[in-house]
């Protein structure tokens, strides 16, 4: 939702307000926080490490939790202190016992940490602490052997192993757990159920003499293989045991595979009929080399219910309600009903005689899953019909549609989704609307029109959390064809794509990158009407709360603003117009860039803030995009002037805002300052300030 340029100045010095808590830190506040239940806390102002040679101190400093002023930090700009930069002395000790059990780790078993000294900075700005270090001779593995199991550990097993000839010896027999872990997995791997391994580890004579060697053995009893026996399913009881068999790949009579046992849990859960999915081997036969496996599984409530409610600019009044099954008749297929109606008060005012009466706008869909299509994939299958008001176009939309699919897993992140939908969309006029209107929508014989498509998505999922990520990336791409052999009243095809990239940054916090583009196009009987051909609602649009934030919401791009345009265009595209000025272009591209930092004591309320940089633009024809449209800043000036802020200009924009994390997502607050401001019209620009205000992040 974006507020427009009239926006009250009340909400303004609201933002002012929050801005000011974010740099400032709330002094009161954070004194209290400071010493919760009376621990003492001082300021550290350096951390100062001698005597270490293998490691520098910026790889030292980064294993404490006590940590340096950071001096970019927007407190220590504005002469304060950063807040983070504190420590209990009496916990001083554990970091020394950090620092110790790192290097021991890293082959220094010798190695001695002390405390030398904690003095004050002279000229009061917190504690200089100075840390000593001993390192001493580091001891290397000279040799790595598996007495028992030379033959079962091949050169493949060894190299996924950390602890290898002439790397640092572990610093004791706990830090082999992981180690440990991917002999008894490759062994099981290979039918070994019963395999154990104790670890050894005993001084050795080093290849060199500046450095201790040792020798780590491993003494494996392997065991017999085993092959599978009988497979019992425990726990299902609303589910059909043979739609569990199905995602198993563990078969009776086939070797016990560990990978197979892996791949079978991810199968079950993805399901979601299963909150808890686990294996456990019974009545293991030693003699005979047979052991049969027990599924256990624990099941979710199949049926469920939702239910919301919402208000905003357009849509006074918007409730949705849902309901789903989870698992019919037992057989894991899925069934779900949404609705979703709203009180539409379109701007319909201008083009009415009168006052407008509110329009009841409606969605309502039917959703099903068959799980097992041709015993590996999944049908997904949509059926929708909605009413929708164009109000500024005084029209109304109504939609019927369906949509049905398939989804397949090249590898563990990615998803490909293949569909072939049709939607028949049927415009109605709008029963405010003025005469002229009217006329108008007599004259251009608007009728109905459908839309035959078949589309592929790709959606390569690697972000550590979908809903408030931190690290990793996202990439998805679609390549869509409609009309043509597929019939159908349009015809046109679309590829578009899309990187999103999340990390950390030295300031703490997170730095979110977006970079898509797409290109729509007609062709076949659609191609006579150019740009047109491809229907309104295919189209591109940019502007606003998840695209170029400081715009209004898809503003930007090529422009219907001549009367005679609009019936041109009506007649050309045989589509509803737009309800905005922007008519949608045929090529997109967009960047965001956006760090988001958590709040200094607001912090501990869920409260974050971001700093943006948005860009972005739509356009009709290849042709109207220039090298020269990409520069950062222009004015609204005269169309004619060359230096003046073009319909055609990628646009951008810088911004700030605040983020308020709930369980269902964040809230978000963003306001937006746009650098390459265009004029409208005559007499109207673009706004100077644009809030927007929305729920889950842009991207």
């Amino acid at each position: 939702m974006s507020f427009p340029r009239h926006a009250s100045g009340r909400l303004c010095r609201a933002l002012l307000l929050l801005c000011g808590l974010v740099l400032l830190g709330v002094g009161r506040a954070a004194a209290v926080s400071e010493l919760d239940f009376g621990l003492e806390q001082h300021q550290v102002f350096r951390i100062l490490i001698e005597g270490n040679r293998a490691f520098d101190d910026g790889e030292l400093r980064s294993l404490l939790k006590i940590r340096e002023p950071r001096r970019f930090h927007p407190l220590m700009l504005l002469g304060l202190s950063d807040r983070t930069a504190r420590y209990q002395p009496h916990l001083l000790e554990v970091e020394l016992g950090v620092l110790a059990r790192w290097y021991r780790q890293r082959g220094y078993h010798d190695v001695r940490v002390e405390l030398l000294t904690v003095t004050e900075d002279p000229e009061g700005r917190g504690d200089v602490i100075r840390i000593g270090v001993t390192e001493g001779p580091r001891t290397d593995l000279v040799e790595v052997s598996f007495p028992g199991a030379e033959g079962l550990v091949d050169l493949g097993l060894r190299e996924q192993l950390r602890y290898r000839p002439g790397v640092p010896a572990p610093g004791d027999l706990n830090d082999l757990g992981p180690d440990l872990y991917r002999l008894r997995t490759g062994l099981w791997e290979r039918g070994h159920l019963g395999v154990t391994t104790d670890p050894e580890l005993r001084p050795a004579a080093p290849p060199e003499s500046l450095h201790l060697g040792a020798a780590l053995a491993y003494h494996v009893r392997p065991g017999p293989r085993y092959v599978v026996g009988d497979v019992t399913i425990v726990g299902a009881e609303r589910t059909r045991p043979e739609l569990i068999r199905k995602r198993l790949q563990v078969k009776p009579g086939a070797f016990f595979r560990w990978s197979a046992v892996e791949d079978s849990r991810d199968r079950l859960v993805e399901t979601s009929l299963f909150r808890d999915v686990s294996f456990r081997p019974t009545r293991m036969d030693s003699l005979l080399g047979l052991a049969d496996l027990e599924v256990m599984v624990v099941e979710r409530k199949p049926a469920y219910y939702e239910f919301g409610f919402g208000v905003g600019s357009r849509e006074r009044i918007r409730v949705l309600a849902g309901w789903g099954h989870n698992n019919l008749f037992g057989t894991g297929q899925k069934l779900g009903l949404r609705a979703r109606n709203a009180l539409n008060y379109e701007d319909v005012q201008r083009l009415s005689d009168g006052a407008a009466d509110p329009e009841l706008n409606y969605h309502y869909e039917l959703n099903h899953n068959y799980p097992d299509l041709l015993g590996r994939f999944g049908l997904d299958t949509n059926f929708y019909i909605e009413k929708e008001t164009r109000g500024e176009s005084g029209l109304n939309l109504r939609t019927r549609g369906f949509r049905t699919g398939t989804r397949f897993r090249p590898g563990d992140h990615t998803v490909n989704t293949l569909a072939f939908g049709v939607e028949r969309v049927e415009p109605e006029i709008h029963p405010d609307a003025i005469e002229e209107m009217q006329n108008r929508w007599r004259a251009a014989g608007l009728t109905a029109a459908s839309t035959r498509s078949l589309s592929w998505n790709v959606y390569d999922e690697e972000r550590d959390d979908p809903v408030r990520p931190r690290r990793g990336s996202l990439r998805t791409g679609l390549a869509e064809v409609a009309g043509g052999p597929l019939g159908g009243d349009n015809s046109f095809w679309k590829l578009s794509s899309s990187w999103h990239g999340y990390t950390g940054t030295p300031l703490g916090g997170v730095l979110a990158v977006r970079l898509s583009a797409g290109v729509v196009r007609p062709y076949a009987g659609s191609l006579d009407r150019g740009a047109d051909g491809v229907p309104y609602q295919e189209r591109y649009f940019a502007g606003g709360v998840s695209s170029v934030r400081g715009y209004e919401e898809r503003s930007l791009g090529p422009q219907i603003t001549d009367p005679a345009l609009l019936d041109s265009l009506q007649l050309s595209s045989d589509v509803p117009l737009p309800d905005q000025p922007a008519r949608g272009g045929n090529y997109l591209l967009l960047s965001n860039v956006e760090w988001r930092f958590p709040v200094p004591v607001l912090s501990a309320w869920n409260v974050g803030g971001v700093f943006f940089l948005d860009g972005g633009n739509v356009w009709e024809r290849l042709r109207d995009v220039s090298l020269e449209d990409f520069r950062l800043t222009s004015d609204p000036g005269d169309p004619e002037d060359d230096a003046s802020t073009k319909l055609t200009d990628y646009r951008w924009s810088l911004g700030t805002g605040v983020r308020v994390d709930t369980p269902v997502g964040p809230v978000r607050v963003d306001v937006g300052f746009p650098l390459k401001r265009a004029r409208t019209s005559e007499t109207d620009a673009d706004s100077r300030v644009v809030y927007h205000f929305s729920l889950g992040y842009p991207f």
